[in-house]
């Protein structure tokens, strides 16, 4: 049995993941496809466009055949940790046998070149970093120099996209925990991943996002970047909030819970934030003084040092009170599980046999409530996932209680 693990976001699904999925299957000849998906908060620490619910349904219909949410802890944050919170769940299923991603490269070969060097960092390799550091750039700009130093130019290059990152920290992580799961990669089609054109058949996700914003929600400028079962469940998605039952502009509300959050936490409590390091508390409480709106504050916080997405991450990691401690406890406790948020027949399946064979080295939860039992050992991880689902819901207008997570169940083909 070959089951194909895919690690994504789907916000929202769209042609280049289905060019994605169909290759995958191509090159595997999978039985199932598993993906690991991004819960309602993304890597990049904003707010995705539609509930993960909503998202993982969107990918069942597209061919998906089981969809598990990727906490949020890991979920919302850097390339190093998302890939590890992924990897980890999909070794922990104990049924993946291959794991497929895109990549602007294409090259395997080269990227397993530079995850393997990154697996094992020389002190060389971590004193280039350190002096490009002290020099003011960022962490992903200072590694990216300290590669080309060590490795050269052509591979440092690598990392200068997106899709690239995440496949290297994925290859990285296989190598780390030593993993069978055997990965390959598909060359990015079509539009590129910062790309804001919505031109031929392929469109970035974030072009659509945009396009769909600009536009009032209305889906039809996007319909044809979308395959037509995922235009179908996004489109019945604005409909229900256009209703009047959710607010997508939440840019607003989500600025005033943050500057109160900032507002009412002493300095040294928001050191201990996640994202917070190196006197950015102090800045933070100047900011937060001077900016009238979500752009301004985040305008004032970018700087050299700090991207427009580890902003995005730190006013996220406030929000949501995560801190260094916990997240070391869960890494230390080594807290995994797995949430399972859609599937079809064929997953069902699959779902049945892991749990009847008892493959997985972690929870397989359908319903929170009912197998409250088996998460006694997860309940700091549940916790930031129960956060995180409430907190999206006040952001677009949901009921807490009839939204609530320990209430949702999984779509079902």
């Amino acid at each position: 049995m070959r089951v194909l693990g895919i690690i994504a976001e789907y916000n929202p699904f769209h042609n280049g993941h289905l060019y994605q999925l169909q290759k995958s299957i191509d090159k595997t000849e999978a039985d199932f496809v598993v993906a690991i998906m991004s819960g309602n908060f993304t890597q990049r620490g904003e707010a995705a466009m539609v509930s993960k619910w909503i998202r993982a349904e969107m990918a069942v219909q597209c061919g998906i055949d089981l969809v598990i949410e990727l906490p949020f802890v890991f979920a919302c944050n850097n390339a190093e940790y998302f890939a590890k919170g992924a990897i980890e769940i999909l070794n922990r299923l104990g049924c993946i046998t291959h794991l497929s991603f895109g990549s602007e490269s294409g090259d395997l070969t080269e990227l397993k070149h530079v995850s393997h060097f990154l697996s094992h960092e020389s002190g060389e390799f971590k004193q280039e970093i350190k002096s490009h550091s002290d020099m003011g750039l960022s962490y992903p700009k200072a590694r990216a120099e300290a590669v080309k130093k060590c490795l050269g130019e052509n591979y440092s290059e690598l990392m200068d996209s997106p899709n690239n990152i995440l496949a290297i920290e994925y290859l990285k992580q296989l190598i780390l925990t030593k993993s069978d799961i055997i990965p390959i990669t598909v060359k990015r089609h079509g539009a590129h991943y910062h790309d804001h054109r919505l031109e031929g058949e392929i469109a970035s996700a974030s072009a659509i996002r945009k396009a769909l914003h600009s536009n009032g929600f209305d889906i039809n400028g996007i319909k044809s970047f979308l395959p037509e079962e995922a235009a179908e469940v996004l489109h019945n998605a604005i409909s229900y909030s256009q209703s009047g039952n959710v607010k997508f502009n939440l840019d607003e509300l989500y600025y005033k819970i943050v500057t109160s959050k900032i507002l009412t936490t002493a300095s040294c409590d928001l050191k201990e934030i996640f994202s917070v390091s190196e006197g950015l508390e102090n800045k933070l409480s100047k900011s937060i003084r001077l900016a009238h709106s979500l752009t301004e504050l985040k305008e004032l916080l970018k700087s050299k040092r700090y991207t427009a997405t580890r902003i995005n991450r730190l006013l996220t990691h406030i929000s949501m009170g995560l801190t260094k401690t916990d997240f070391k406890d869960i890494l230390d406790k080594e807290e995994y599980y797995a949430r399972i948020l859609a599937f079809n027949q064929k997953g069902a399946v699959l779902l049945k046999s892991i749990k009847k064979e008892k493959r997985a080295a972690l929870p397989c939860v359908t319903n929170i409530n009912k197998e409250s039992d088996c998460l006694q050992g997860c309940q700091l991880l549940l916790s930031y996932d129960l956060r995180a689902a409430d907190f999206y819901n006040l952001l677009t207008d949901k009921n807490l209680y009839r939204f609530s997570d320990q209430l949702q169940k999984p779509y079902i083909k």
